[in-house]
This record gives structure tokens, sequence and C-alpha cells, in this order.
């Protein structure tokens, strides 16, 4: 991607997430953006259709980043160190996540990270478990509506919480469901 491109699309994108934070999604337009990124209002239509679409770009794009910078190895495995290292992520980047949580009206963020999240817990038990089948499916679900649902209330309920202790109060709850895992 071109420099300038890139450029602009950040200047996009931090005036989006700016005004996400201070007005909320419904509330925000497309002038709003072009104001605060300080360019014109076609610039932005040049890169996104609309901010439904510069929305689904800010998830994949965050989702994204989370999972690259949270792969630390080749070994696809569900380990302690894994989940600290993604809970430390989030930590590091908790408001935008809180952010995209709560502005996440017709649930792409929940699903796009579901989807993310199903596909490295699925190779995890395809490598690791003697499960197969409907067996292993339903340990893939668990595992990921687990996972889920417990950084969403840590990111949106327990902000004190620490990365630490979120991710012992997963494992705890998950490891008599994955002794093979470990």
């Amino acid at each position: 991607m071109d420099r300038r491109v890139a450029r602009t699309r950040k200047l996009i994108l931090n005036a989006f997430l700016k005004l996400l934070k201070e007005k909320g999604f419904e509330k925000i337009t497309i002038q709003d953006i072009a104001d605060e990124a300080d360019i014109n209002r076609g610039t932005v239509y040049l890169h996104f259709e609309d901010k439904y679409h510069l929305m689904d770009y800010c998830i994949d794009s965050y989702v994204d980043e989370m999972l690259t910078q949270c792969s630390g190895s080749e070994e696809i495995k569900i380990k302690r160190d894994s989940l600290q290292m993604i809970f430390d992520y989030l930590r590091e980047n908790k408001e935008i996540y809180k952010l995209l949580l709560e502005n996440d009206k017709n649930g792409t963020f929940l699903k796009k990270m579901e989807t993310t999240v199903e596909e490295q817990v699925k190779i995890a038990v395809d490598h690791s478990s003697s499960k197969k089948g409907k067996k292993a499916d339903t340990l893939i679900r668990f595992l990921v509506s687990g996972f889920l649902g417990v950084m969403d209330l840590w990111i949106r309920n327990y902000p004190d919480t620490s990365p630490e202790e979120a991710t012992d109060l997963l494992m705890d709850m998950l490891k008599p469901y994955m002794e093979d895992l470990f």
C-alpha cells in the first residue's frame, strides 16, 4: 500500500476512534470524521464507502493486529502463556477494544473475534486432542465461547483486574475440559 494512502487511512481511523469515544457510532457523520482528520469529506469516501464500512475496517484491523501480536510461536497449542499474551495485549489496547465492543450494535466485532479465535482453537484441538467429530466440535465451541465471554466481561466490567488474574480465572475454569490440550 502506498505510504500516502496508509497515512490517510490512519488519520481517518484515528479520527473515527476519537469520535467513537466522544459521540458513539450512531451520532458520527462522515463530515465529522473529515473535520476531525482535517481532510476533505470526499477523501474519506475515497477510502471508505460509509461509516459502516469504516467500522468493519476498524474491527478487521484490530482483530488481525491482536492475532499478529499474540501469535508467539509456530506451535498452536492452548496454554497459559498464549492466553496471558492475549490478555496482556488487550490490557495495552483495552480502550480501543472496549470502544469496539460498546459500539458494535450488529455483533460484527464479536463475530470476527469468534471466527478468528475459533480457527486457532480448531487447529490446537485437531493437533492435540483425541476428541473427534461432535466431541471436538463441542469442545471448540465451548473453548471459544468461554474465552470470548471472559474477554468481554473483563474488558467491560473488571478494568482493575490484571491480565494475570484474568488468565488464571480462565485457566481454572477451562482446565477440567482441556486435559489433553495443555
